[in-house]
């Protein structure tokens, strides 16, 4: 186990010349690809035909969980200055894809251990190594117990009562719906705190409750919810009846909870993009192959100019999700203050990108779409069915759009306030990152967000490139002429912002809750010009190393072109553009890798997972 550093070390050691370190964010992927074997494999544990015959049976995956903890991805939610293994947050973006991609229930329920990131960001050091020690020992299944029946995403409203008494707490109340409410271990739970005297946003605290340490009274699982997705998981609840805990299960002061929930959450919405990254794989894989081995009108069905565009569109959109994730898990890393936007941003588009390809896909499968055949066992509906449900997760897409309408003031003025910073290491997939640090995570980023900041750098440098074989002065031109359109729109997008606030007030809402719609579709633009800065800029600082599909930019290209950039419809690709994308995609599902800007190998066919009883593979140490 590697030594643990204090907070208060680690500040000091990073303050002048921070520690960067080279990390291949791939290689703990590929390994737990080959620790679970090929999904088409029936008698692999997270086989397609057994994650889809669990959630047939509305049965939580046991034995998926249990292989996934065997390999240690529990090790992979705590940093490795706390002794985990946690180097890199791309490394569990991947992670997190590699499991997806095969049962969501199983991806779902065990990044629960996501939740114990709290700790590390409202805990003290004594707390931090406590938590990481029992996380690090395994069995720990936690939950977040936040929703409460009567008051959904208004956790200010919130009910449960934590009584101070003696050097210790007695909660009382109910938390439903939650993820795991019933198995868990441990309970992360907002309670009342402060009195009638106190205001709404500072009467909630933060506990982290081990279930097994409550010194009196009783903490009871609620009964589980039928749900349209994720049928295996343990979506329920937790009772708490005077449950006395010791007053060192709060995290932060008292009052603190909200502050500290908001902070959790924008770090565990940028990591909700794996999920979708996964299913979005899956998804894609099974209607390629599908069609492409299906015979229609003397050829294969993919072939259909229809479908192809079809396919190489639902493409195109996971290659620009993938950007939106990678540059914001490394912005985890260099602009962790900035994440007030960034965080919710990336959740929204991540998941519009995918969810749309989903829809669109099951229009091109179309009879088949309704049909639980043989060939695909239904694993393309189920994937369609979870991977709904990350645009609810964590924060509903209109509750992050809401947090964005927030900060469009702070956003506009720090517009108007140029930054003149180095970004490469922000796109640069070869350059090395510094230590995460959850803690710096703040709830209001002052209008920051280095994507945003780095457009007019990323135009300078796109101006600056000369013609090569890769990529023509005619490409060059169109993309420079893309560019300087996400820059104006960006600016109408603030000018648009100034002109509704000028505008006169309509009659107020009988509700708290006063955001004009104008205002959230305000919110879903920036995130989509989000989306597309990112993918700008990925090009821009990874074309010299990487293969010539993606040197060449007519991905780009067709991306920047879409109005909205998880839309889009049939006949919108250029022929040449299509079957490039189209081609690309085919190469890298024949030749067994994710659906990626980068070559990254999942697991061979025909590959068994590996013995139980093995060591845990070398890569993923």
């Amino acid at each position: 186990m590697r030594e643990f550093v204090s907070e208060k070390q680690l500040a000091s050691t990073l303050s002048d010349e921070p520690e960067k370190r080279p990390i291949d964010a791939a290689a703990p992927a590929e390994a737990l690809e080959e620790w679970l074997g090929d999904p088409d494999m029936e008698a692999n544990s997270l086989s397609f035909a057994r994650s889809l015959e669990l959630d047939e049976r509305e049965e939580l995956p046991a034995d998926g969980i249990g292989r996934v903890r065997a390999f240690g991805f529990h090790r992979y939610f705590v940093p490795d200055w706390l002794g985990g293994d946690l180097r890199s947050t791309e490394e569990l973006l991947m992670l997190t894809r590699v499991i997806a991609r095969r049962d969501m229930n199983v991806a779902v329920s065990e990044s629960t251990q996501i939740w114990m990131m709290l700790a590390w960001i409202g805990g003290d050091d004594g707390q931090r190594a406590q938590w990481a020690s029992t996380v690090l020992r395994g069995g720990v299944v936690p939950c977040l117990a936040y929703s409460e029946p009567g008051h959904g995403a208004d956790l200010a409203a919130n009910e449960l009562v934590a009584t101070p008494d003696a050097g210790q707490y007695v909660l009382t109340g109910e938390k439903w719906p939650i993820n795991r409410g019933r198995t868990s271990t441990h309970v992360v739970l907002l309670g009342t705190t402060g009195d009638d005297g106190v205001p709404a946003k500072r009467k909630q605290s933060m506990f982290l409750v081990d279930r097994s340490r409550v010194v009196s009274g009783e903490v009871t699982g609620v009964p589980r919810v039928p749900t349209y997705g994720l049928r295996g998981c343990d979506i329920s609840g937790v009772s708490f009846d005077d449950a006395r805990v010791d007053a060192s299960a709060r995290l932060g002061a008292e009052g603190e909870g909200l502050e500290l929930s908001l902070r959790g959450l924008l770090i565990t919405r940028t990591l909700c993009t794996g999920l979708s990254l996964g299913t979005g794989d899956t998804m894609l894989r099974t209607v390629g192959g599908f069609l492409s081995g299906r015979t229609l009108y003397d050829g294969p069905a993919s072939e259909i100019p229809y479908v192809t565009e079809s396919l190489a569109n639902a493409y195109l959109s996971l290659l620009v999700a993938e950007c939106e994730s990678l540059v914001a898990m490394r912005g985890l890393h260099l602009y962790t203050e900035e994440f007030s936007v960034w965080g919710n941003a990336a959740k929204v588009q991540v998941a519009r990108l995918v969810d749309f390809a989903g829809k669109a896909l099951a229009r091109t499968l179309g009879a088949r779409y309704y049909m639980r055949a043989a060939e695909h066992v239904g694993i393309f509906q189920k994937m369609l069915r979870d991977g709904a449900v990350v645009s609810v997760f964590d924060g509903s897409e209109p509750v992050c759009l809401d947090s964005i309408t927030q900060q469009l003031a702070a956003l506009a003025k720090s517009h108007e306030r140029p930054r003149d910073e180095d970004w490469s290491t922000l796109y640069d997939l070869r350059a090395e990152l510094p230590p995460f640090r959850p803690a710096r995570v703040s709830v209001f980023g002052r209008g920051r967000d280095a994507t945003f900041a780095s457009l007019p750098a990323l135009i300078d440098r796109l101006a600056g490139l000369a013609p090569d074989a890769g990529c023509d002065e005619e490409r060059l031109t169109a993309l420079r002429t893309r560019a300087e359109e996400l820059r104006a729109r960006l600016d109408a997008l603030y000018a648009r912002f100034h002109d509704l606030r000028r505008a006169p007030v309509a009659t107020p809402p009988a509700s708290a809750k006063t955001t004009p719609p104008r205002l959230m579709r305000l919110a879903e633009d920036l995130c989509a010009l989000h989306a597309k800065v990112a993918a700008l800029g990925i090009w821009l600082h990874n074309r010299d190393h990487l293969d010539a599909f993606f040197a060449d930019g007519a991905w780009l290209e067709a991306a920047l072109a879409r109005e909205q950039v998880h839309q889009y419809d049939v006949g919108d690709l250029d022929p040449r553009t299509a079957r490039t994308l189209f081609d690309r995609m085919n190469s890298q599902r024949e030749k067994h890798e994710f659906f990626s800007l980068r070559a990254m190998r999942q697991a061979a066919p025909g590959a068994h997972e590996a013995h139980h009883g093995a060591d845990r593979p070398a890569s993923a140490a």
